[in-house]
């Protein structure tokens, strides 16, 4: 038996909403507590686990390694293989984005971390296994192409806003009895509050409002005269989300919006998440 210190996730399901982020913060809040160790995240009792929060939890295991030098050991239940085929246990293993485990089932898009300074690659990685995956065969290729230009300049906003020299990290999973696709984006940078503040001269004062600040007309932090307009990204995203079934969830610190057709719901987390995190669900595929 491991004299390692365990943390148990005892959830049931952890989804790809508000709660099942916030639970993998509650560990990520309890692992900061350790230096140079090594701990184990037990989540076999669940019964299942969305894959592509891989990423979140990607994100959370290297800013642990990095800022503590502590390393996360998984614990799984053998019905849990999909962490195998998206390359997740790959990375727990030091593998890096070099998974030797193959996706028998296709369901994955694999879990991976990009350099903020490696738009090709992220790119490529966004037309190919994203929108290129069987999950994601019903919708037209012009459409894809205007989805995937989204996310690039969401992956770009990163760079010039984020202030991180921390990875961008993502992966998805499909739901071929469902027609559902889910796929998650996490970076590590100062997240959405901070410059939106100092760009509304601090009429933005929540973690929340600074989330809908960014999804609602023409709002930038850019300077448009330099750029010009920009923040079309998560706000293409969230249209094409209401008038196709989907949702779009986004969360920064402490705050949690989840855009769905013509609704918009809003949470807080206990425990916040150090950057920004975008959770894409397409519907009816």
């Amino acid at each position: 038996m491991s004299d390692k210190p365990t943390y148990t996730i005892t959830l049931k399901e952890i989804e790809t909403n508000h709660a099942g982020v916030s639970e993998l913060l509650k560990f990520y809040s309890w692992a900061r507590q350790y230096r140079y160790a090594g701990i184990q995240l037990n989540i076999s009792p669940c019964n299942s686990m969305d894959a592509n929060l891989s990423a979140l939890l990607l994100a959370i295991v290297h800013k642990l390694k990095t800022e503590n030098k502590v390393f996360v050991f998984l614990i799984t239940a053998d019905h849990m293989n999909v962490f195998l085929r998206n390359g997740l246990i790959a990375h727990l293993a030091g593998k890096g984005n070099i998974n030797p485990y193959t996706d028998y089932r296709e369901s994955t898009i694999p879990c991976t971390s990009f350099d903020t300074t490696d738009d090709e690659g992220f790119c490529g990685y966004i037309r190919k296994d994203f929108f290129g995956h069987r999950g994601m065969d019903q919708i037209k290729s012009t459409t894809k192409i205007t989805l995937a230009t989204h996310f690039e300049e969401i992956f770009v906003n990163v760079l010039q806003h984020a202030n991180t020299s921390y990875p961008v990290f993502t992966c998805g999973q499909y739901f071929p009895e469902r027609n559902v696709l889910k796929f998650t984006l996490v970076d590590l940078g100062e997240g959405f509050l901070k410059k939106i503040t100092e760009k509304t001269n601090g009429e933005v004062a929540s973690n929340n409002a600074a989330i809908l600040w960014a999804t609602y007309n023409l709002n930038t932090t850019k300077d448009i005269k330099t750029f010009g307009p920009g923040g079309t990204g998560l706000k293409e995203l969230k249209k094409y989300c209401a008038e196709n079934d989907g949702s779009l969830h986004i969360c920064s610190g402490d705050g949690y919006v989840n855009f769905i057709k013509d609704r918009t719901l809003e949470h807080h987390l206990t425990q916040p998440l150090p950057g920004s995190l975008i959770n894409l669900i397409f519907r009816k595929l």
